[in-house]
């Protein structure tokens, strides 16, 4: 048993009205709702990041990784005393595991495309 009828989105802050037949006026509470007429109401919120964009900052994140530990590395070589051995193994460890597990998803990407394109 479905609504038939007409439908008015309120913003919020307007109040709303009760029922009067077939027509409900409905308070548009999320911006995600629809607008009269079945239009999607434009975003203004901060929107989800595209494939290239979250490949790009992961990848910028692996880069930071393996600076810092680059970084932790030098600074035990030319001043032992200012870094703690530990610190210096796990950033090691962080930015290894972190190239591991980006060369097994690029591995795997350039898999898929290639099984894509080399359908039978």
């Amino acid at each position: 048993m479905g609504v038939q009828g007409n439908t008015t989105l309120l913003e919020p802050g307007q109040s709303a009205v009760p029922a009067r037949g077939r027509q409900v006026e409905l308070l548009r509470t999320d911006p995600r709702h629809m607008m009269p007429g079945g239009v999607m109401a434009s975003l203004d919120e901060e929107r989800a990041p595209t494939f290239d964009e979250a490949m790009l900052e992961a990848l910028n994140g692996v880069n930071d990784l393996q600076l810092e530990s680059s970084d932790a590395i030098e600074t035990m070589m030319t001043n032992p005393d200012a870094v703690d051995p530990h610190d210096v193994t796990i950033a090691m460890a962080k930015a290894n595991m972190s190239l591991n597990i980006t060369r097994t998803v690029l591995d795997r990407v350039v898999r898929a495309w290639r099984d894509l394109i080399n359908t039978r």
